[in-house]
């Protein structure tokens, strides 16, 4: 369970394990969460059209008939493995990332819907790419077959931008420095997402590595450059780092940068135990995550605040926790929420000796708040 750790806004006071009510969250939050998901899936779906669409950081480019399609390496290789090796695979030897890879048997509509449905869909598509390579591949008399992709095949591949320049001579080379996960729960939002994650996962073909203290997180420009709007201006050849093939990001932490990264590639819907819920809050509104505010907003309704379905006795200090994150971070409905939660229960939340710890500003809007509903009462 996510939780305000060390370093956040909230006074030492109010530190405290976060309480939930199994019987509030069975009624409330199956609902809240698949409203979630429901969301963060449509924004990586649109992220990703919007990649596609806009031909951002593309490396390989299709003809069919004479239409050129642009595309990402990265993408058919997370969602349709095989088509990348028929297609991609087979030519990339003998061409320049800027020669087209001309394909038989399509139809430049055919191949626009099916270049969609790889960016967007957010189910499984595998049927689908079985269908498209028996039907369209096969008939230009290329045979079908199945390929076992993995880093160290993507390494020896010369159509895989992997990385060149050294690392950093403040960084050493220890394996404790390759940051493959921070152990928690993975649920991604959709099938996409699952792809997607997968790819950053295993570290497949990755063209940017990020530092972060002295931890290694292998990414792929095109990705990064979808998801956030910090990272599409870091990259874009505005900044200094859009040249550079390893970049270090100073503020964050390897576990908050986890997690962004996670929910970059794969829309995930939980932090780890030890995520300072507002530190992730904060980072979010930088890096341009709006999405990520939204999970964040969830895990403290959910873990701190029992989703204000029954007040919890002895469990009254995370509520008060979540109220100062929340107007550290300018979440106004969530303070409001907060707010209304405290004057209904002034009488047992003022008695908290935590409550002391709330700063004087906020004990102030608390004591109007209450005076305003007792006097629409009179």
């Amino acid at each position: 369970m996510a939780r305000c750790g060390e370093g956040s806004a909230a006074p030492m006071g109010l530190l405290a394990s976060p309480g939930v009510c199994s019987k509030g969250l069975q009624r409330k939050g199956p609902c809240e969460r698949r409203r979630l998901q429901a969301m963060v899936s449509e924004q990586l779906s649109q992220d990703l059209l919007r990649l596609l669409r806009e031909e951002i950081h593309t490396d390989v480019t299709f003809s069919v008939g004479c239409t050129l399609f642009k595309a990402h390496k990265v993408v058919l290789l997370a969602r349709v493995p095989d088509f990348y090796f028929h297609t991609i695979g087979q030519t990339s030897n003998n061409l320049t990332n800027h020669e087209p890879i001309a394909l038989e048997n399509f139809e430049a509509s055919e191949f626009r819907t099916f270049l969609q449905v790889v960016y967007s869909s957010n189910r499984n598509i595998k049927n689908y790419e079985e269908e498209i390579l028996r039907k369209k591949i096969v008939e230009s008399g290329v045979p079908q077959k199945k390929h076992d992709f993995n880093f160290e095949k993507c390494k020896k591949s010369p159509d895989c931008s992997l990385l060149k320049h050294e690392i950093p001579e403040d960084i050493s080379n220890g394996e404790d420095n390759l940051v493959a996960t921070v152990n928690y729960n993975l649920d991604p939002a959709s099938e996409l997402g699952e792809d997607l994650l997968k790819l950053y996962l295993k570290h497949r073909c990755p063209d940017i590595d990020i530092f972060v203290d002295r931890k290694s997180f292998k990414a792929h420009r095109a990705i990064l450059s979808a998801r956030s709007s910090y990272f599409a201006a870091m990259l874009s050849g505005c900044w200094a780092e859009s040249s550079q093939e390893h970049v270090t990001l100073q503020g964050i932490n390897h576990i908050e940068m986890s997690v962004m990264m996670h929910f970059i590639y794969g829309g995930t819907l939980d932090f780890p135990d030890k995520a300072n819920v507002g530190q992730i809050l904060n980072m979010a509104d930088m890096y341009g995550l709006e999405g990520l505010k939204e999970v964040a907003i969830y895990i403290l309704r959910r873990d701190y605040c029992n989703f204000f379905q029954k007040l919890v006795p002895r469990r009254l200090a995370p509520v008060l926790e979540c109220l100062i994150i929340a107007h550290s971070a300018g979440v106004e409905s969530l303070f409001a929420d907060c707010m209304k939660w405290i004057v209904k229960h002034f009488a047992r939340f003022w008695s908290e000796r935590s409550f002391a710890n709330v700063p004087p500003e906020i004990q102030k809007s608390c004591l109007n708040m209450l005076i305003q509903s007792l006097v629409s009462i009179i």
